[in-house]
């Protein structure tokens, strides 16, 4: 068991002769008693301290630790929501992509469509432009036949014309 201030008072030494004067015993065993005492109480006010920092560092520590778990755990989610958000992009290009297929392919059926029209309604006017000529030219085969008959029926005898004076 380590010494005590007070262990050092309560020494007493034998008297001898030609041994210390033991008022300076007494004085220095004071003084290193007194010495003592603010050492311990430093030693003591050191062991708090060292007890103390010592908390702290755990309670750092387990904070650390704590960061850096919920760090990993922002990573993990990040990571995941950048591959979710990869994934839905991806397949939103699909979409996009099968979509515009669709629309090009419809335009495509849309543009044979109005092509088969336009050559149809072209067809139908040479058509129509044939027998519109056509009945023209009966149209005029009709007036020149009627012209005809009109010049071979036009021509008029006329009779002579009587006089008056005798009858």
């Amino acid at each position: 068991m380590p010494m005590q201030p007070l262990d050092i008072q309560k020494t007493r030494f034998a008297h001898k002769m030609r041994g210390y004067d033991p008022v300076e015993v007494e004085n220095f065993l004071a003084l290193v008693a007194e010495d003592l005492t603010q050492r311990l109480g430093e030693i003591e006010r050191l062991e708090r301290d060292n007890r103390s920092l010592r908390e702290r560092v755990a309670h750092s520590e387990d904070r650390e630790r704590q960061l850096h778990d919920a760090i990993l755990r922002g990573k993990k989610v990040s990571d995941e929501m950048i591959s979710t958000s990869q994934r839905e992009a991806q397949l939103l290009v699909r979409e996009a992509e099968m979509t515009a297929e669709r629309m090009v392919g419809q335009a495509a059926e849309r543009a044979a469509e109005v092509e088969s029209r336009i050559a149809e309604l072209r067809m139908r006017r040479k058509e129509l432009q044939l027998k519109f000529k056509s009945t023209l030219e009966l149209f005029g085969q009709i007036l020149d036949a009627e012209m005809e008959d009109e010049r071979t029926a036009a021509t008029v005898h006329t009779l002579p014309r009587r006089t008056k004076t005798g009858a």
